[in-house]
């Protein structure tokens, strides 16, 4: 896959929700010969843009900010008690090294290495409220040294390559969508397309929406495509999923309530000109990514949404097939070549 220095670079970049400050500047360093605009939000949200002057905006969305743990409480004993930071597992963080993501006053990040374990004689499952991470010190003063309350905790994790063309790392969801969002507005520049591309690096939304808004009432853009992480569920390893999406089968076009028609038509049309296969799931009322918090705002953007499909979610060993990745791109690109200016996305026109 073209470019996947990039997407590790990324990934190599602590980004808990709130704290997306440190991966915005490094994405606006490396896009800074592709964007001709740069659009900043005092949320940390961030848009790059090319073909300004374009009627057609088309907004692009995925998110860069990350779950973690959050320190809740500083034990006397100097261990630290924690609570949710997005959509949090409490069993993916037993016995797993972590780094705690301390800001100091003049606005220097250290992080800090610590463990997470549990409280013993526990026969009958746990919660969040369980976990103890024990960074090493004996005496609240001294952890208050280094750590305060409110601080996030990742996992101390990186990426790496498995068989098959499979990637694995912690923060695919959805470090992906950001990247395939920056690689298709790439090239659609490469390839002299002529629509107005706004690449949302999107924050907060494992927590609020906050970016998806932000970002829908700064470029109020004709129509957008959100790309997030799907459950794959070809191995089996959640009962309630139903929708048949697997690694390596294509992107994972959505149908539901909040999917625009003429969209899917127009991204249908792409795929088969491409030879691409797809998959399908159902999003019968929310969808859960960026797309919640833009679909609903200026009256109503027609919007669509292209998922990557990824293994054990919200973990510190998300995988992906590069195949997938690859293909999302090149689709997305290619609706944004085959869109019309003048498209108005309206069924009865």
């Amino acid at each position: 896959m073209k470019n996947l220095e990039f997407l590790e670079k990324m990934l190599k970049v602590p980004s808990p929700s709130g704290r997306e400050l440190e991966i915005q500047k490094f994405i606006i360093d490396e896009m800074k010969d592709v964007d001709e605009k740069v659009f900043t939000h005092h949320n940390f949200n961030v848009v790059h843009a090319i073909n300004l002057d374009s009627k057609m905006k088309i907004l692009l969305s995925g998110h860069v900010d990350e779950i973690s743990l959050v320190i809740e409480e500083i034990r006397e004993n100097g261990t630290l008690r924690v609570t949710y930071n997005g959509g949090v597992r409490a069993h993916c963080y037993i016995g797993q090294h972590v780094n705690v993501i301390h800001k100091d006053f003049d606005g220097k990040i250290t992080l800090v290495p610590g463990v997470v374990t549990y409280l013993p004689n526990m026969n009958k499952g746990f919660e969040l409220n369980d976990l103890i991470v024990d960074l090493g010190y004996d005496k609240k003063e001294d952890t208050e040294k280094v750590v305060t309350i409110g601080d996030p905790i990742i996992h101390a994790s990186d990426y790496q390559m498995l068989a098959n063309n499979r990637f694995s790392s912690r923060a695919l969801d959805d470090r992906l969508g950001a990247f395939i969002c920056l690689e298709a507005m790439k090239r659609v520049k490469e390839k002299g397309g002529k629509n107005g591309v706004y690449v949302s690096t999107t924050v907060g939304e494992e927590t609020s929406d906050r970016g998806a808004m932000a970002a829908a009432d700064q470029i109020k853009p004709s129509c957008s495509i959100v790309v997030d992480v799907t459950y794959a569920s070809d191995i089996n390893y959640r009962e309630n999923l139903t929708n048949p999406v697997k690694l390596g089968g294509g992107p994972a076009l959505t149908r539901g309530t909040s999917i625009n028609a003429k969209m899917e038509q127009i991204v249908l049309n792409a795929a088969k000109k491409l030879n691409i296969q797809t998959q399908f799931e159902v999003a019968s009322s929310r969808t859960y990514t960026d797309l919640d918090g833009i679909f609903p705002r200026q009256g109503g953007i027609p919007s669509y949404l292209i998922s990557i499909p990824l293994r054990y979610m919200h973990s510190a060993v998300e995988v992906c097939d590069l195949k997938d990745v690859e293909e999302i791109i090149e689709l997305i690109t290619q609706v944004i070549l085959d869109i019309n200016e003048d498209e108005t996305f309206n069924m009865f026109d």
